[in-house]
């Protein structure tokens, strides 16, 4: 068999404790390994670095293990890596809708070393690997990852002024997996379900997930815009703006390289999104979880600044320091919401408790289950077009209206 260390493994879990153990097994065997803590993450990894072999956890919310095998069995260029999945549940259903969707071999967690290093050995024995090249860390811990922190009290460079009435509205994550997405795509869903022309930017320049969420098929957007001289913007834009519906367009984002966010500085952002932002519509920027200057520069100029969160210790410390940070940064007529994505349907932190230790009041706190979640992933429909009646997909609705009201 080929040395370990000329194969690259992708391993997916939302776990980050199960996460780095898998990683760690791995690594000490020699093995080149990356890490992803969502489904969307994983794909776009798969996509850029090639692995001998993806090993995906189950259950996840927003996209399952199973839609990420289906995913990667229907891309040509990725449907002949083999996959391992493993989950909590060992049951011979979830067995065969592992195997169904495209899954080579199935692990019990919790695995022993021995037998998860037997596993992979296996899988790959009578493969060439791909490439022997270095493997970068794709997923370091959020706070390492972020832009170098300037002090509270310094001015956003290169600040931008809109000129336009339009309502720009921008979304950002605590931390990753956090449902800015999510939201983002539901907010713009709702808005132009009212008749409101709305366009959804994916301002993610790392990683780009509306495309793969929504399972859209145009291959430039804001790719081939950043790629033509700053004076052809406008133009480049009517050409890459993609027909959702009648009253929604979006402008996507397909990075090829995880570790290489598109060209785009801070002082270039107003010849960007100006074009978009007209009287009387509405523009909604998923801006990822990377608070770097350019997000910053589009943050600064938002009418509405919303920060998605989780309810786990990690991600509340977090978003307690992001809110301190945009109240220093934003101008003081831009509301600056915080709303909770409660996965699990088991939040038992009392709503003024979380408030408290925020220090910021919350606009809502969203219980979608993965059932829900996978369902609207797997039909690429976005939650409150797929089951209206659901209560997170009525209180974004609501939301969208007060963004309406603002």
């Amino acid at each position: 068999m080929t040395t370990p260390t000329a194969y690259k493994i992708l391993v997916i879990d939302d776990h980050p404790e199960t996460l780095n153990i898998i990683q760690r097994v791995l690594q000490q065997q020699g093995y080149n390994v990356l890490g992803a803590r969502s489904g969307f993450r994983g794909l776009s990894l798969a996509e850029s670095e090639s692995p001998d072999l993806i090993m995906v956890d189950g259950m996840m919310p927003e996209m399952d293990g199973w839609e990420v095998c289906r995913r990667v069995r229907g891309t040509p260029k990725l449907a002949d890596i083999p996959i391992i999945m493993f989950t909590a549940v060992d049951e011979a259903e979830q067995k065969l809708a592992g195997f169904d969707a495209g899954a080579d071999d199935y692990l019990t967690k919790p695995t022993e070393p021995d037998e998860l290093l037997e596993r992979v050995r296996t899988i790959l024995e009578d493969r060439t690997p791909k490439a022997a090249a270095e493997t970068r860390l794709h997923e370091p811990p959020p706070q390492k990852k972020k832009a170098p922190v300037r002090d509270m009290g310094s001015p956003v460079p290169n600040t931008i002024s809109f000129t336009s009435s339009g309502s720009v509205t921008a979304v950002l994550g605590a931390r990753g997996g956090a449902g800015a997405t999510t939201l983002a795509i539901n907010l713009a869903s709702s808005l132009a379900s009212t008749g409101r022309h709305t366009t959804l930017v994916d301002l993610d320049l790392i990683q780009g997930h509306v495309a793969l969420y929504l399972s859209q098929k145009h291959e430039n957007g804001l790719n081939h815009v950043l790629s033509q001289p700053e004076s052809r913007w406008p133009e480049a834009l009517k050409a890459e703006l993609s027909k959702y519906n009648d009253h929604l367009d979006l402008l996507l984002t397909h990075t090829q390289l995880a570790s290489e966010p598109l060209p785009l500085r801070p002082e270039q952002t107003l010849n960007l999104l100006q074009p978009l932002i007209k009287p009387g519509h509405h523009l909604i920027i998923d801006c990822g979880h990377q608070l770097t200057e350019v997000v910053e520069s589009v943050l600064a100029q938002a009418n509405q600044i919303i920060v998605c969160l989780r309810p786990e210790r990690v991600a509340l410390a977090n978003a307690r320091l992001l809110l301190e940070h945009l109240h220093e940064i934003a101008p003081p007529a831009t509301a600056v919401r915080a709303i909770i994505f409660d996965f699990s349907g088991l939040m038992a932190i009392p709503h003024e408790s979380l408030e408290k230790f925020l220090n910021h009041p919350l606009t809502a706190i969203l219980p979608v289950s993965p059932t829900e979640m996978n369902q609207a992933v797997n039909k690429s429909i976005p939650l409150v077009q797929l089951n209206p009646q659901a209560k997170a997909s009525l209180l974004i609705r609501q939301i969208a209206q007060q963004l309406i009201k603002a």
